[in-house]
């Protein structure tokens, strides 16, 4: 992922196309957050607001950057026992118990159309795909998941090259 800077970041914010009250909390929300020194590794970065519950997820499975505001639920209950239910992530394929289970709901700017995906609570899926989290060591055992972390990752990618298609994103304009 290209390496962005608190400045870069405020940019990136006037540009997109987001309400500004909204914009003003993510923007005090990143300045008191340290952005990562390493974007390497990194294909899908959450910005939330000071609940957690909606931010903008920067998304780069290539050469493009991608932005996309988005709400979170963590309310994942099963409708018979009333218990938190696990999932299987959406976008890197972790299992994630009840505790951690989310589902994350696109508005694409242009669309009235809404699309809601499974995800990971954390939203950390890029870490989750390296094998470095305690979530990516129990997901490969409950899931009994043979594959490489390259193809894991290279698993997330296409995901999200696809759900970028879906949402008809188009990438930011280069700072």
């Amino acid at each position: 992922m290209i390496t962005l800077d608190g400045e870069q970041f405020g940019n990136l914010l006037k540009a997109s196309e987001l309400r500004p009250r909204f914009k003003l909390e993510l923007k005090f929300v990143a300045s008191t957050q340290q952005l990562p020194d390493s974007w390497i590794d990194i294909e899908l970065l959450a910005i939330t607001d000071r609940t957690g519950d909606k931010g903008l997820l920067l998304l780069q499975p290539a050469d493009d950057l991608y932005i996309v505001p988005y709400a979170l639920s963590r309310s994942i209950v099963d409708s018979t026992t009333g218990r938190a239910r696990a999932i299987i992530c959406d976008f890197c394929y972790t299992w994630q118990p009840g505790s951690n289970a989310a589902s994350v709901t696109f508005s694409p700017p242009r669309s009235k159309n809404t699309v809601r995906f499974l995800c990971c609570g954390d939203l950390d899926c890029s870490s989750h795909v390296r094998n470095t989290t305690k979530a990516a060591l129990v997901s490969r055992s409950q899931l009994r998941e043979t594959m490489t972390n390259e193809d894991r990752i290279a698993r997330l990618k296409s995901k999200l090259e696809r759900y970028i298609a879906q949402l008809e994103l188009t990438p930011t304009s280069s700072m």
